[in-house]
Parts: C-alpha cells; structure tokens; sequence
C-alpha cells in the first residue's frame, strides 16, 4: 500500500506564540491527500496547537484507512556518539524518550530548552556540544558562540547534513537554529510514537523501506531543498488570496507537491536513502528525506 495524504510542517522554537497575523519563521502545516484538489497552507501560533491539529488530522485520515507521510523540518537524530553518551543506546529513538522525560514545553510556547542543553553539555568533556543562546541568558556550560566550545569530541554534522548542506545539530540560537527546532520536536514526536504503536515507523529510522504494516510514516524534510523558486512563484501568481508571500507556507505546499512526485517514482521508499549508508548511522543520525537527489547532483 502507498502513501495517501502527505502532511509536511514548517516548524518554530519561538518561546512566545507567533503574531496572530500569519508572519515568517512561524508553524506551518501543509496537507495534501492524493488525487485530491490542492490543499493550502495552515498558520499556527504554537507548537501544541498544531500538534492538537495533526493528531484530529491523524485520526480522520487512518479511520478513512490512508497511509499517511508525515515531514518535519527539524534533526530527528544527532551526529554519531552522541545517542549513546546521552542514553546508553546508539539510538535516535532513545533521545526522543530522553527528551521527553525533560523538555518542558507549554500552551504558550515558553519551554527550557535551554537549560536542557546546559545540562546535556555537562555530561560531555570540554565544552559543547551545544552553543547559542539570547545574549541576557547566562548559563554556565552553555556558550553564546560557536567558537568558544573545545574538545567535546562529537562531530559537528551528520551524514545527512553534509548531503543537503544543512545547519548544525548543535546550534541553538539565531538564524537556522535548527538545534532549538530538534529539542522542541523530538518530544512531540516521542509521544506521537507511542500514541500510534505499531501503526507508527520513523523513516528510515525503523527501515529504509516503507513497512506496509505501518499507517504513518514519520520523516524528517529539508523543505528549501525540496521547494523551487519558480514552483513558489507560481504560488503566488495562482493564488494571491493565500499564504504563499510568506517562505514558509510556499515550502511546505512545495515539500508536498515534490514528495508526491518522488512517491509515485519509488512508492516502497527504496532508493530515498544512499546504498552506502550503514545500518549504524540510519538508526542513530536518521536521514533528510530527498538529500540523497541534492548528494547525487554535487
């Protein structure tokens, strides 16, 4: 059975919930079910919002009986060695269940990621991994730049991130922080797991092949890689009463029209991961869905 609906969200780690008025750098979510007319990007103030949304979506889509792609633009594992000095296990998953046990997160956006990172930081030698943070925020163990770390002996990128050219785990602060992205999401995604049980496989994670026993299928996007400037263009000039002035909407409706594409070309998932890549740095760095086209054209 191939995929169905394809949901892909633009995600934030703003500490306050977005303007009311849909702005960038904000949580868009974009689904699109197969066969379906266009869907249109959704703005959402906050994390629990949109994840209350995803889970109602979730529910209409698996009772309807579709197979559902789910994408998230944020790390869904860190470079290799990290996993097991945080959990014991050379496992993306296990830092999921790791930070679920300490993120906190509310209705309002205001979390301590933080103060988590300071305290993951403590458990390497030197100083690291983690850095960035607002300049009022003083936390020792934590530094403000990138610079200032020394001898954690962790790599700064994964696999994946080499591939698609991607920001660093590791960063936590100012533009393409992806590193606050990941600690806000992975908790999220840890309880979305185990709501969904066996019906739920983390791509390519839990298997490089799509499992016909799993209903969602969970992934990690890179939407810029995946969104061409003259396919947004075209956004704009259809339908100028939408969202589309706005980057983040034009990636996430781009992420779905492009992952629809490369799912009628290999429905099983079989060649969205490089040959070459071991069993080990699948299950512990996980893989950007698509980087491996951006790896084939360098």
């Amino acid at each position: 059975m191939s995929i169905d609906t394809i949901i892909a969200i633009d995600w934030s780690a703003r500490s306050k919930p977005s303007a009311k008025t849909p702005v960038k750098d904000a949580i868009y979510l974009c689904a699109q079910r197969l066969g379906s007319p266009a869907a249109h990007p959704q703005y959402f103030r906050t994390r629990h919002a949109v994840m209350q949304h995803l889970y109602e979506l979730l529910e209409i889509e698996m009772t309807a009986g579709r197979k559902i792609f789910v994408g998230f633009d944020f790390s869904f594992g860190y470079p290799q060695g990290f996993a097991q000095a945080l959990t014991g296990k050379p496992e993306a998953l296990a830092i999921w269940d790791w930070l679920k046990e300490r993120i906190e997160d509310g209705p309002d956006n205001s979390n301590n990621r933080f103060e988590v990172a300071c305290e993951i930081n403590k458990i390497f030698a030197g100083l690291g991994p983690f850095w960035g943070a607002p300049a009022h925020l003083k936390l020792p163990g934590l530094p403000h730049k990138c610079a200032a770390r020394h001898s954690h002996g962790l790599p700064e990128y994964r696999q994946t991130d080499l591939a698609a050219k991607a920001q660093s785990s590791w960063k936590l602060y100012t533009t393409g922080a992806v590193g606050s992205q990941s600690l806000l999401g992975l908790p999220y995604l840890a309880g979305l797991r185990n709501w969904l049980g066996k019906r739920c496989q983390v791509w390519p994670i839990e298997g490089s092949k799509l499992l016909q026993r799993a209903s969602v299928v969970l992934a990690e996007i890179y939407p810029s890689i995946l969104t061409a400037k003259e396919i947004a263009a075209d956004y704009i000039k259809h339908w100028p009463d939408q969202l589309y002035q706005i980057l983040d909407a034009q990636q996430v409706r781009g992420s779905c029209d492009e992952l629809q594409c490369m799912f009628q070309t290999d429905p099983v998932f079989q060649s969205f991961i490089p040959a070459d890549i071991p069993a080990n740095i699948r299950i512990e760095e996980g893989w950007i869905m698509g980087s491996s086209f951006v790896r084939g054209r360098q």
